[in-house]
């Protein structure tokens, strides 16, 4: 099989739009990858979901800095996860994790549990602590 070659240049300079790799199957169910613009509506899609994200990343820091939630929270959410995912990635149960993201909850957590936290997140204890 012939592979295509590629030019990896990311932006079209004759278009104007960006474009993407993305996989597929062909007609004859084979795994396939091909080249695919964005439009206008991609990109406004994306960039009101990063929008969101930052809304919510920056949401989260408040409620951390005025003591409404834990630091484990925050960097919940700048990791893009969310407690179901968080409790899989850090091997603790969803109810603790929940409870965690109380302020004088987490204060009280062991080493060892801030360190499945901050491996998670790929952080130091002290990163995860003191929360800028």
């Amino acid at each position: 099989m012939d592979e295509q070659k590629f030019d990896y240049q990311y932006k079209d300079p004759n278009h104007g739009h960006y474009r993407e790799l993305f996989y597929t199957y062909d007609k004859e169910g084979n795994y396939s990858k091909g080249v695919r613009f964005h439009d206008d509506s991609d990109r406004i899609f994306i960039e009101q979901f990063w929008d969101n994200q930052k809304d919510r990343i920056k949401e989260a820091h408040h409620e951390v800095l005025a003591g409404n939630k834990s630091p484990i929270y925050y960097y919940m959410e700048k990791t893009l996860m969310d407690p179901m995912t968080l409790s899989s990635q850090a091997s603790i149960s969803l109810w603790r994790v929940k409870r965690h993201f109380k302020p004088g909850v987490f204060t009280r957590l062991s080493e060892k549990t801030l360190a499945k936290y901050a491996k998670t997140f790929n952080i130091t204890i002290e990163q995860l602590k003191n929360i800028e």
